[in-house]
């Protein structure tokens, strides 16, 4: 299956279900979207979502192509139709096909679905602020200025961070038969999300400080959602 969004062929993995047996889902790393075929995103397993999680994780790139606005479905090449949607409380977007193929769920769509993301709350971009002067849109990759944008210029995406309470919840939801229990320090995990130094400071090394090739930004900027996928990847291996 080729990738709507650049062309180039997908990688597909596997993954475990709720129910039984495992699910095929097609990654494009580059584009950072995720094609799911109907009923694969919502039947994944806790477990299975863990797994997608090392998975992003592990394919990071420090490019990031830029979606176009028309895209094609890979099963029939119909327009793909932009869809807003809402998980409990959380409003995500994917593209869908009309002839119910599948979607194409953007990386940090997927983890808005999951309710791993949140919009950061005005005593923690203070904090940001105070540590971090640019950041990289999780959405579209372009740079965004603490000091004076609260939003992607490009897209319109909030600033987000992911929600360590909702993190640890779904580690916990691991069947103890599959795994063994997982614990995640969600305090630690927090402030390590959110006030993890600049690479001025001389640590740079640990954290994946990208720029952005399409919109010229900053080498030192980074992504926030990149940041917490790695931190709890390490937690949890």
């Amino acid at each position: 299956m080729n990738c709507p969004g650049c062309s180039t062929q997908m990688v597909p993995l596997d993954f475990e279900r709720a129910i039984v047996g495992r699910a095929t889902v097609d990654f494009c790393f580059t584009c950072k979207v995720i094609w799911f075929d109907p009923g694969e995103s919502t039947g994944l397993s806790p477990g299975g979502v863990l797994e997608m999680f090392k998975t992003l994780d592990a394919h990071r790139v420090e490019t990031h192509n830029a979606l176009p606005e028309l895209l094609n479905c890979p099963r029939c090449a119909s327009r793909l139709v932009l869809t807003q949607d809402l998980q409990r409380t959380t409003h995500f977007s994917y593209y869908r096909c009309p002839f119910g193929h599948g979607r194409l769920s953007p990386f940090m769509q997927f983890l808005r679905e999951k309710n791993f993301i949140r919009p950061v709350s005005g005593a923690e971009l203070a904090s940001l602020k105070a540590k971090v002067h640019m950041i990289q849109c999780s959405n579209c990759g372009a740079p965004v200025d603490l000091e004076h944008d609260i939003a992607c210029s490009y897209c319109h995406t909030p600033i987000s961070i992911l929600d360590p309470d909702a993190i640890s919840a779904t580690v916990r939801q691991l069947d103890v038969a599959q795994a063994r229990r997982n614990s995640i320090d969600v305090d630690a995990l927090a402030d390590a999300i959110l006030m993890r130094p600049s690479p001025r400071s001389g640590t740079a090394a640990s954290i994946p400080w990208m720029g952005n090739e399409r919109s010229g930004g900053p080498s030192w900027a980074v992504d926030l959602v990149a940041v917490g996928i790695g931190l709890v990847a390490a937690l949890v291996r």
